[in-house]
């Protein structure tokens, strides 16, 4: 019996943007969080798991993984990636760290078969009024630094660029046009479509 192909998806964006909210949809909707084991996170049904830590913190997600001397870092990720496909059929990927195009990233993504980039944006005003409305963004520190929130949106496109430049399937989103239900469903729409049938997530 051959075994299913395997699917590996990273959640890009800026600050605000809406990448743990999209993660937490995708949690939400196959039953919350089944266990954390190795820097995973499993869901309660379908055959699906997510990098990183979630349920401990509300954000979770790469940005929780640590290297061997506790600093984050992406250098884990292909091995972490690596291990929640020995058990699911489809890794998703979120976090800060992801706005990039390197070699632990590629090293990560090309433990799958299949391969999606899903590239969050949106407008400044609405990232604005996103990290306004945080507990800790209109006063909390090194929430507001704009040239750096820019600075990534721009580096996660043309990081989207890249991706799409050597095959990978590139999903933009404008988070403040779609509702995260429909985001939720794109998202596992372009997955069936990659794998070219019914998924065990669908």
């Amino acid at each position: 019996m051959s075994q299913r192909p395997k699917t590996c998806v990273f959640i890009t964006g800026t600050n605000a943007v809406g990448k743990s909210a999209l993660a937490w949809a995708i949690i939400d909707r196959y039953g919350g969080v089944d266990r954390i084991t190795n820097d995973v996170t499993y869901c309660v049904e379908g055959s699906i798991c997510l990098a990183g830590s979630y349920g401990v913190h509300r954000y979770g997600g790469v940005d929780r993984i640590t290297n061997d001397k506790g600093s984050s870092c992406t250098s884990k990720l292909a091995e972490v990636v690596e291990e929640g496909l020995r058990h699911a059929d489809v890794m998703i990927c979120e976090g800060s760290f992801m706005n990039t195009f390197g070699l632990n990233l590629t090293n990560a993504i090309f433990k799958a078969d299949r391969h999606l980039i899903v590239s969050l944006y949106t407008d400044a005003t609405t990232i604005y009024e996103r990290i306004c409305g945080r507990s800790n963004g209109k006063y909390g520190t090194g929430k507001r630094n704009w040239p750096a929130i820019i600075r990534k949106q721009r580096q996660a496109m043309v990081a989207a660029q890249k991706w799409q430049s050597i095959g990978v399937k590139v999903l933009q989103i404008d988070t403040a046009k779609m509702s995260i239900e429909e985001e939720l469903q794109n998202v596992l729409t372009a997955i069936e479509q990659l794998c070219g049938e019914p998924t065990t997530i669908r």
